[in-house]
């Protein structure tokens, strides 16, 4: 949706814009890809700012009218006070002029006086808010352009051994940078980078070399111009590029050998941080709280509800910083299209069958709810199982309620987490065993192309081979080739059934592949070699990562052992003391307020370790169960 711009302001700012102005504005919007001129963006940003300013004005006039004796009384004590003010100020100053000045003012009247201030400080308010505006507007293009230079820095060194693949197979140039431009689901901001070439070859007929240099120097990241710029000089050249992207691709992942370093360092960092806000800061702020209680400063319940918003805005911030400071880059899945029709080659005739919605509907929830375990884990739909674990854990609670209502919470609590927690650690190791044999499954496709035989024939062997659950998905690629399915589409299943970001990101480089190179044995080499130094990364950033939520789980002990020793022995005396000397001190309430404290505390640092552990909330659940059991038996049973 394109916002109003006022054509006036347009061609006002056009008479600026050809005298050479706003050359930085100008850059920042071509790189940032906006679909806007300078002068219509300059237009828009005035046009907006003036809006803004009156509209503001408009707001304040409004409240002026709504409580106007309120501003009437405020605007004469205002003008009574500035009046006399200017009154001493011009006696001591011994100035007639700022005696002429006060006299005329004093006759015109202290209401007049403070209803004009009043009226001047909303135009500078209004000034001020339009200004920002403007302000903000302007900055918009930097801003995006730095987020895009980010984006495109991170996805690069996948796009490069994604090119590399493709070289390897005997892919031309336009068509390597094509692919790239439209897998935006893999690349985002770098696909838009490649997808601008594309259209400025096929739409503005601009020649290859031309667009991917007009690129180059509009791109925000100096890494992808650097790419761009040794592409353009080996095809003048006539290099080849996959001698290149072979050289390229080593070094990407020599760098990111020292992203994973200090990655690390940097958890090091956040670990700390960790301990200090989490553990230290609510255990310090509650004793010093409880303390003030004792000697009878009352601000323990007003200052515990800082606590309750502190800690979950620090760690939204913290696992924001930890999510985009890992140094691997997600990847989305292809989206499967539902088609009305079904397609069926046999022979030379193709045949077509027309499926109704409600029946396809109605099959499909079928399939999904009553044949759901009989399909394999990884593929099973995640909001099936979940909607079996909370009808199981509502049957458990209501149980639990009738026989053992004391511990209906924990039992109603355990029978979902465990159910929830043992289907996604079943899942997710079945998905890293198959992401574990996809190297050597192209390792034995390149072998079997390179000893002459085809995808088809290739794909018949290895299928009988024991890469455990990877052999079923290639049997279905298999048979679905062997149906008369398009190979491309039929190596699109494994994506879609193994839902992983490896597959996401060498199943869409295979497909290409096979799409417009019978000979791919080079090219799968490739893929298989990126496919390997991806999973030795992951496992590599995996077992770092273990030696921090180890030390998130001993910094949780030991904020319960503090606690446990804090409630049973410190404040148990105080209570014994408070009694002897016949002052009031309940110590259920300072129980209550530490159960809750650490109750929010298991949450978030649950939330902390998942993210620390595999870059996912959903795998700090587990972590969140077992705080919360030891909390519960600590308070409940211990205590």
């Amino acid at each position: 949706m394109k916002l109003f711009t006022p054509k006036i302001l347009i061609r006002y700012y056009s008479k600026k814009v050809l005298k050479g102005k706003y050359k930085h504005l100008r850059e920042d919007i071509e790189k940032a890809r906006l679909p806007v001129t300078i002068q219509e963006f300059l237009a828009l940003s005035l046009f907006y700012a003036i809006v803004t300013f009156f509209l503001v004005l408009s707001i304040l006039l409004l409240l002026f009218e709504t409580f106007k004796r309120n501003f009437l009384n405020a605007s004469e004590n205002l003008g009574i006070k500035l009046l006399n003010f200017i009154a001493e100020f011009s006696i001591k100053a011994h100035s007639s002029l700022l005696e002429n000045i006060t006299i005329k003012l004093y006759s015109f009247g202290n209401l007049k006086v403070g209803l004009v201030i009043i009226f001047l400080f909303c135009i500078l308010f209004s000034l001020f808010f339009a200004s920002f505006v403007r302000f903000l507007i302007l900055s918009y293009p930097e801003i995006i352009s730095s987020k895009r230079k980010g984006e495109i820095d991170l996805y690069l060194p996948y796009a490069i051994n994604m090119l590399h693949g493709m070289a390897s197979g005997g892919i031309s140039a336009y068509e390597m940078i094509k692919a790239i431009a439209e897998a935006k689901f893999m690349f985002r901001d770098l696909s838009k980078e490649f997808e601008t070439i594309v259209k400025l070859v096929e739409k503005f007929e601009v020649d290859f070399i031309s667009a991917m240099d007009y690129v180059r120097e509009t791109t925000p990241s100096e890494k992808l111009s650097s790419l761009l710029e040794d592409i353009i000089f080996i095809l003048k050249g006539g290099g080849k590029l996959s001698s290149y992207f072979s050289s390229k691709s080593k070094e990407t992942l020599q760098q990111e050998e020292i992203s994973y370093a200090s990655y690390l360092e940097f958890l090091s960092l956040m670990t700390e941080t960790y301990i200090s806000v989490f553990i230290l800061f609510p255990l310090f702020l509650l004793i010093i709280l409880i303390v003030m209680k004792i000697t009878g400063e009352s601000l323990l319940n007003k200052y515990i509800y800082v606590l309750y918003i502190i800690l979950p805005i620090a760690t939204v911030f913290f696992i924001y910083i930890l999510k985009i400071s890992i140094p691997i880059a997600p990847a989305k899945y292809t989206k499967s299209e539902i088609k009305d029709k079904i397609s069926v080659r046999i022979g030379k005739v193709e045949y077509h069958f027309k499926v109704k919605n409600f029946r396809r509907l109605i099959k499909k929830l079928f399939k999904t709810v009553v044949t759901s375990f009989t399909n394999e884990i990884y593929t099973v739909d995640i909001k099936i199982i979940l909607i079996y674990i909370i009808i199981f854990s509502a049957i458990v609670g209501y149980f639990s309620y009738k026989f053992i209502p004391e511990l209906m919470m924990p039992v109603t609590v355990s029978a979902f987490a465990i159910p929830t927690i043992t289907f996604f650690e079943i899942r997710n190791t079945k998905i890293r065993k198959i992401e574990e044999k996809i190297p050597a499954m192209f390792k034995e496709l390149a072998l079997l192309n390179e000893a002459g035989l085809t995808i088809i024939e290739s794909l018949k062997i290895v299928s009988k081979l024991d890469f455990g659950d990877l052999t079923k998905e290639l049997c279905l690629i298999r048979k679905r080739a062997e149906l008369g399915e398009p190979l491309t589409k039929a190596f699109f299943t494994l994506e879609r059934r193994v839902k992983s970001e490896i597959t996401a990101k060498i199943i869409p480089i295979s497909a290409k592949i096979l799409e417009v190179s019978p000979s791919f044995k080079d090219a799968f080499n490739t893929i298989s070699q990126f496919a390997e130094a991806e999973i030795m990364l992951r496992n590599k950033i995996r077992s770092g990562m273990l030696l921090y939520v180890v030390i998130i789980y001993m910094s949780f002990f030991v904020f319960l052992i503090v606690v446990y020793i804090l409630i049973h022995n410190m404040f148990s005396t105080l209570h014994t003391s408070s009694q002897a000397l016949g002052i009031s001190m309940d110590i259920n309430i300072f129980k209550k307020i530490f159960y809750e404290v650490s109750i929010l505390v298991s949450i978030l640092s649950g939330l902390i370790a998942g993210v620390i552990s595999s870059g996912r909330i959903s795998s700090g659940f587990k972590h969140i169960y077992i705080f919360l059991m030891l909390t519960y038996i600590m308070f409940n049973y211990l205590l």
